[in-house]
């Protein structure tokens, strides 16, 4: 329920009278299951800590290959929001920027997906500058889609896929471990 309310009104909506109306529980209650607001806050902070996955569970692999597979089902996990809710992620944020244990965390959770992301791009061939930037670029463009709120279907985002990843990722260096060659030029037409 508080993640709910959280999302829904944002951080002020999220008090202990208010939730206890909500659940049909009186605040004694709603005691019973926190100490106190602050324990219910830490608490929502790790189930979004624990259950807002932006990355696959697993590491990018050691192979270009395995790497791009694992990009696969990052960009499958995003359109279909399947382990990472946006909404939630988007309200943490918010929250962050009036509590510095909300800002902690967000902090600590950018840094983990950021290094996962440079490391991805560093398989894939990258140096580390370039590997950093590139990492930024792709994170920063998917928080921005979800912050500036895109509207999208899952149909138009699937279509879109292949292109925003070789935009960010460079389509020469997703190629090889793609298996593809490159696009054939056509010939220009010579008029009669």
């Amino acid at each position: 329920m508080a993640k709910r309310v959280l999302v829904e009104e944002g951080i002020a909506g999220v008090k202990v009278d208010r939730l206890a109306t909500r659940l049909g529980v009186t605040r004694g209650g709603f005691y019973h299951n926190f100490a106190n607001r602050d324990e219910l806050l830490e608490r929502l902070l790790a189930a979004w800590e624990a259950d807002c996955r932006f990355l696959p569970p697993e590491q990018p692999g050691n192979s270009p290959a395995e790497a791009v597979e694992w990009l696969e089902r990052l960009v499958d996990r995003l359109i279909e929001e399947d382990g990472y809710d946006p909404h939630f992620d988007m309200a943490v944020r918010e929250w962050a920027r009036s509590d510095q244990r909300a800002a902690w965390a967000v902090e600590r959770r950018d840094r983990n997906r950021m290094a996962r992301l440079q490391r991805f791009f560093s398989i894939l061939g990258y140096g580390q500058d370039e590997a950093v930037m590139r990492a930024r670029v792709f994170y920063f463009h998917q928080i921005g889609f979800y912050a500036i709120g895109v509207k999208a279907s899952i149909a138009d985002r699937r279509r879109d896929a292949k292109l925003y990843n070789d935009v960010l990722c460079g389509e020469q260096v997703l190629r090889s471990p793609r298996g593809t060659s490159p696009p054939r030029k056509g010939k220009a037409h010579q008029g009669s």
